[in-house]
């Protein structure tokens, strides 16, 4: 897969080829978990060891898998902007990435508990942690199925509307309506795709999460239009650490500003994900 000479639009299909080509292109061989990396951990150096981190030599990344193009699990491996994100900085703290399947519901207690070092697209606004980088901002989005868009569009109340639990989706609907309404409205996953899967099977009308994971679900195929933010507040997103993990951060920051400034994670992000898919 190769990005569009004009930006305008990276379609990022999950493909093992793309990780060949970005390592090439940016950082030589990266380390990584899946698919195996051609460096070992004998070749690493590390930066940091515990109890910064939660295990010597590894970095432990918390992904919402189900985030497609984020983060997701296919027959290769896990690959995604995030995945990508986090193989480049366990190479630079000469650390192995070690991925673990994280939720909106379990991140936190994830990062507190030791069980990760780092969580990615995380909400800059969860109470206990630090977001060292913001990356990208979202904007909480309602697309329906696309026979029905129109309708959903012209009706004020709400359809039977799919979201991931304990999403931002989920907290911006649920405090816009009464206990009863929700229950009777909303339907819970444990991820995104697996909503936007119950909308494409009719299971419900309309699905509900970050503009972003919904638009690039439209592009590959997914027979959803888009009907209207939920919110006009952005949800700001990037890495988070725990708030009193002051050593990972003093290690950390500087890292991801230089990866900022040096344009290396916009070429990231561009790869995977396109201008038209950044904003509705």
């Amino acid at each position: 897969m190769q990005c569009q000479n004009n930006g305008i639009r990276a379609k990022a299909r999950l493909r093992a080829v793309f990780i060949v080509t970005l390592a090439l292109l940016m950082l030589g061989s990266l380390c990584g978990c899946t698919p195996k990396s051609a460096a070992t951990t004998a070749e690493l150096t590390p930066k940091i060891k515990p109890p910064a981190i939660h295990e010597a030599g590894k970095l432990y990344i918390g992904v919402n898998l189900g985030m497609a193009p984020f983060a997701a699990k296919t027959a290769s491996g896990y690959e995604g902007f995030d995945i990508e994100l986090g193989r480049t900085l366990a190479k630079h703290l000469g650390l192995k990435p070690m991925f673990v399947a994280t939720t909106p519901n379990t991140m936190v207690a994830a990062l507190e508990g030791n069980k990760i070092d780092i969580a990615l697209s995380a909400p800059a606004d969860v109470s206990g942690l630090v977001v060292a980088q913001t990356y990208y901002q979202d904007t909480q989005s309602l697309f329906a199925q696309s026979d029905e868009a129109t309708k959903v569009a012209a009706t004020p109340q709400l359809p039977k509307t799919a979201c991931q639990e304990g999403s931002a989706a989920e907290v911006t609907l649920v405090s816009s309506m009464s206990s009863v309404d929700a229950s009777a409205t909303l339907q819970f996953y444990p991820t995104l795709s697996a909503a936007i899967q119950a909308c494409e099977k009719k299971q419900a009308v309309a699905v509900a999460g970050d503009y972003v994971v919904l638009r690039y679900a439209q592009l590959e195929g997914a027979k959803l239009e888009f009907v209207r933010p939920l919110s006009l507040a952005d949800t700001n997103r990037g890495v988070a650490i725990r708030a009193d993990n002051l050593e990972l951060m003093r290690t950390l920051k500087p890292l991801l500003v230089s990866l900022n400034d040096s344009g290396a994670l916009t070429s990231i992000m561009r790869t995977w994900i396109g201008d038209d898919q950044l904003a509705p």
